[in-house]
């Protein structure tokens, strides 16, 4: 019993990451395009908007990974049985769910300073608190290099 529902939850950590990245690259890819509709001139718009598709790209490796691992983890018995390519890839894709969050994050950050100074500097420490918070949130879940 107890290897069935280790298999379970292994499938279900791969299927759940699956899910979340490809909610947030589907949100940073949405932001992206709003980006582009501003003034060509405007240099914190453009790297906004490339912060958000490097985010995007982050998160689409993130879910092909995952969605595919998830579907090999579902058919083995125990969590002995994962094979060293799964067993390889959780942590570089834990770094990369990571840092495609932090890139989002910095693009939110940037986003103020299209409108104004101040609006600017708001945004920059509603990202850099977004950072610690999810460090924080997330730092138990993710996989780290062994």
């Amino acid at each position: 019993m107890g290897a069935i529902r280790r298999r379970v939850h292994m499938a279900e950590y791969y299927r759940q990451f699956a899910f979340v990245s490809s909610v947030l690259a589907g949100f940073a890819f949405t932001f992206y395009a709003t980006l582009l509709a501003i003034d060509r001139q405007n240099r914190p718009a453009s790297w906004a908007a490339f912060l958000t598709v490097a985010a995007s790209i982050c998160f689409l490796v993130v879910t092909l990974g995952t969605t595919f691992s998830a579907a090999r983890v579902a058919g083995l018995t125990n969590e002995a049985e994962l094979p060293f390519e799964l067993a390889a890839q959780r942590a570089p894709l834990s770094v990369l769910f990571l840092l495609g969050i932090l890139l989002l994050l910095a693009s939110f950050g940037l986003g103020g300073w299209i409108r104004s100074r101040r609006l600017g500097a708001a945004t920059t420490a509603a990202a850099l608190l977004g950072v610690i918070a999810v460090f924080f949130a997330l730092s138990p879940f993710l996989q780290r290099a062994t």
